[in-house]
């Protein structure tokens, strides 16, 4: 293997290794920049053809980091959700393109990826946020290496925020009750949302997403087989987070409160002079049904709820709520991860480890008065 030395001004130089000729006949070179003596770069030209050798230095071309992300995101898109498609993309544009997009694919550092994340910290974005920039540069870098253009993944070596465990919020029974009656009064939608959201866990896009026919009143079941995604105005339905289509069993409480909400969208149609659509939305803010209930609105709306009531909560926080009502009452973990739609029992163990400990302290005590309680 051959290399070459240019001289670009006192001290500068141009290092370059001929690597063979690709499918057209033009010649293939490896070129760096170096800075230092002769000697030293005719020492630093031999251990780039040392590296090129070891395989150490992808002899591909390559673009930018801007390049590749753009490229990933099209070859992976079809593979993912429209809303997640939506966040990649304004974060790839909004916060790695104009720190990192520029950077040679095969010149980016595990220290620049680390300089990248202290500039989102400074400014303000939360440990989470940043781990989720990390899992996007990784997964669009292993793909680099997949498809040859880099040899190695520099974020293998980057240091990616810790994740930072607490204690999950979660609103009481008497606030849960309080909600939903404060909901009853205005928007019987945003009701029957938070009964749901507080009963099976769902996420938002899968409360939008639920139809009629979703819902089986004499079998005591509900399906959970799609998500709705919003994105300007404009909603699709596809898959849940993680691909499982769940079935879950409802109660006669659950039953009836549902077949009063059918009885109330047939009977506001019929007021307004229309009738409902043949698979209407259970959650549809529209007199036939035929539109669902936007996932942001449903946020923004219960954020506006729960400011009246005097109450600290979220719409996600009714999930969380769920699960640990569940796993407080002593159901298995692996029993509430299905409910949930968890790919794995971990991530369940993972979220609520604070409701298992206070689970496994109720039971401790329990032991220990039934075994030691008629001692001494």
């Amino acid at each position: 293997m051959k290399g070459n030395l240019t001289e670009l001004g006192e001290g500068h130089w141009r290092l370059r290794v001929f690597v063979g000729r690709d499918d057209t006949g033009r010649i293939k070179q490896v070129s760096r920049n170096f800075k230092g003596s002769k000697r030293q770069a005719d020492a630093a030209l031999a251990k780039l053809i040392a590296d090129i050798e070891r395989r150490e230095v992808a002899t591909k071309h390559v673009g930018s980091l801007g390049d590749l992300l753009d490229r990933w995101l099209e070859a992976t898109a079809s593979d993912r959700s429209a809303y997640t498609v939506h966040e990649y993309t304004r974060m790839i544009n909004r916060n790695i393109k104009p720190e990192l997009g520029d950077v040679k694919l095969d010149r980016l550092t595990a220290q620049q990826v680390d300089g990248f994340y202290g500039k989102l910290r400074g400014r303000g974005l939360s440990a989470g946020s940043i781990r989720r920039h990390h899992a996007l540069l990784h997964a669009a870098l292993e793909q680099a290496v997949r498809w040859e253009l880099l040899l190695k993944n520099p974020t293998d070596r980057a240091t990616q925020p810790r994740a930072i465990s607490s204690t999950i919020a979660t609103p009481t029974d008497d606030q849960v009750l309080g909600l939903i009656a404060e909901a009853e009064r205005n928007d019987q939608a945003l009701a029957a949302a938070i009964v749901l959201a507080s009963i099976t866990g769902a996420r938002r896009g899968e409360l939008a997403a639920l139809r009629w026919s979703d819902i089986d009143l004499s079998g005591q079941s509900l399906q959970i087989t799609r998500s709705l995604t919003a994105i300007k105005g404009e909603w699709s339905e596809g898959s849940t987070k993680t691909r499982q289509r769940r079935k879950l069993s409802v109660d006669d409480s659950l039953t009836a409160y549902l077949a009063n909400r059918r009885a109330d969208q047939e009977a506001f149609a019929q007021l307004v002079g229309t009738a409902l659509v043949e698979d209407a939305f259970v959650l549809s803010p529209v007199a036939d049904g035929s539109a669902p209930y936007m996932p942001d609105r449903l946020t923004d709306n219960f954020r506006n709820l729960a400011k009246r009531a005097g109450v600290q909560a979220h719409l996600h926080q009714l999930r969380h709520y769920s699960a640990s009502v569940a796993i407080a009452s002593g159901s298995d973990v692996r029993t509430v991860a299905g409910r949930l739609g968890h790919a794995h029992a971990s991530t369940t163990l993972d979220i609520y480890a604070h409701v298992i400990e206070a689970r496994d302290q109720q039971l401790a005590s329990l032991l220990g008065r039934t075994v030691l309680g008629h001692i001494g």
